[in-house]
């Protein structure tokens, strides 16, 4: 009798995936498990596309890089971003991530120039010199055999570099405040995503009055930015200067508010996926001692000590080759979605509207058939005829196609530049005995930090 129930008022259809409950679908199932762990436990069992359902909207999901080309690039008009991003909305506002169609475009057109290889290369010195003060106070302050947490230290290191380049600001005031409040801010955010019900942000619930809290303090520092700029009469020829000199369709300054929403989305894309990724970096290298002894006699030979600029990054091989290691392994964009708007084949099925589109590096990029001995961590991959082999979309740790990330050129400079100063002032092994669990909110975590052990301060 119940089976019966469960099929009239639920049915799964053709799709492969788990039977969804009556009404909520698996919302319960990613409030206990987390959506993550519901994620990668159904490819398990159903394979590469699978159906899960949120309420009463059908979620389909897809770890092939073929389906992943057909939605980001080759049948990219067929989806949206729509509903799949109004939560992220809270924060990001209508900027460059979350912005559709012309307003994209515009926006996309303006902050451009400023993050092309040739401007990026540029921010080296700026990006060194910011390191370069980190491990000085390091050297004052940390001992051999001491414990700290690295993750902590590089999200304070890579807001000082963002706000430096992309912004000209000099955060010494608000940086702990700021980086705090985006940390409350996704944790939030991340918390309403696996509600069923999502209450108003005016109700007086506590998680409402942390993240209304968090918002007030991150647009008191934006919005500080955007007047401080334009009182000095000079808007500058970086990415705030950009939007600020920038003209709407009728010739008229772009409004206060899309600015704030553009200098949030860099705030982020610009510091905590490159913290992240560099201490999921760190904890593999941990992992990998032989690997990480490579690395530390290469930056020798390379650096010889000296100052690393944006040439270097290309000679130290194994560095670079680390790092985007580290980011198939551990993407701080772990997964991807879409609203699907017009009917499309995915996988060999058919997918209409209205659905929600899911696509998830994490598990792509963990696939046997893409990445053999996937758990590995294998600076190998990253060779020139290793990558000529594999499929495009096999790894996308900035997505693909006209929306991948304009921060891209940024952090494949600022990640193996900042790790190759820190190896060469200090060796850092793994703190004995930590447990270190992944925090699946809207970037992927260190959970709860990264503790690092000074092995030798050289």
């Amino acid at each position: 009798m119940l089976e019966a129930v469960l099929d009239r008022v639920s049915p799964r259809g053709p799709y492969p995936g788990p039977r969804p409950w009556p009404l909520v679908g698996q919302t319960l199932d990613f409030a206990r498990h987390g959506v993550a762990g519901v994620l990668e436990e159904s490819w398990r069992r159903y394979g590469d596309f699978f159906r899960l359902s949120a309420g009463d909207r059908s979620m389909f999901v897809t770890i092939r890089p073929e389906d992943i080309e057909t939605i980001l690039i080759r049948e990219r008009e067929k989806f949206t971003k729509d509903t799949v991003y109004e939560q992220v909305r809270l924060l990001f506002g209508n900027g460059l991530v979350t912005s559709e169609g012309e307003v994209w475009r515009r926006q996309r057109k303006i902050a451009q120039p400023p993050m092309v290889r040739a401007r990026v290369a540029d921010l080296a010195a700026p990006m060194a010199s910011a390191t370069a003060r980190m491990v000085d106070d390091w050297g004052g302050r940390l001992t051999r055999g001491q414990d700290f947490d690295v993750y902590a230290e590089l999200l304070k290191l890579t807001m000082w570099i963002i706000g430096d380049t992309l912004f000209g600001l000099d955060l010494a005031g608000s940086i702990d405040r700021s980086a705090e409040s985006f940390t409350v801010a996704l944790e939030e955010l991340s918390g309403r995503g696996n509600e069923l019900v999502k209450l108003p942000l005016w109700l007086p619930t506590p998680a409402n009055r942390r993240l209304r809290k968090a918002l007030t303090t991150l647009d008191d520092v934006v919005y500080g930015i955007i007047d401080s700029r334009r009182r000095s009469g000079d808007v500058g020829d970086d990415l705030l200067g950009a939007f600020l000199a920038a003209r709407d369709e009728d010739g008229q300054p772009l409004p206060t508010r899309e600015i704030r929403d553009q200098v949030i989305t860099f705030f982020l894309a610009g510091h905590e996926t490159t913290a992240i990724a560099l201490s999921w970096t760190f904890y593999l290298l941990g992992q990998y001692p032989t690997i990480a002894a490579a690395i530390e006699a290469e930056v020798d030979e390379v650096l010889g000590g000296r100052t690393p600029t944006a040439a270097d990054v290309d000679a130290l091989d194994l560095t670079r080759r680390a790092f985007m290691e580290a980011l198939r392994l551990y993407p701080p964009a772990w997964s991807g979605g879409r609203d699907v708007v017009a009917p499309v084949e995915i996988s060999g099925f058919e997918v209409r509207p209205p659905a929600t589109m899911m696509y998830v590096p994490y598990l792509t990029h963990r696939h046997p058939e893409f990445w053999p001995d996937p758990l590995r961590f294998d600076p190998e991959r990253f060779q020139p005829a290793a990558i000529k082999e594999r499929h495009r979309c096999a790894y996308l740790p900035f997505s693909l196609g006209p929306r991948m990330c304009i921060g891209n050129h940024f952090s494949l400079l600022e990640g193996p530049l900042i790790l190759a100063m820190i190896c060469q002032r200090f060796r850092l092994r793994r703190t004995p005995g930590q447990r270190v669990g992944r925090s699946f909110q809207i970037t992927l975590r260190p959970d709860p930090g990264l503790l690092v052990r000074v092995a030798e301060v050289r």
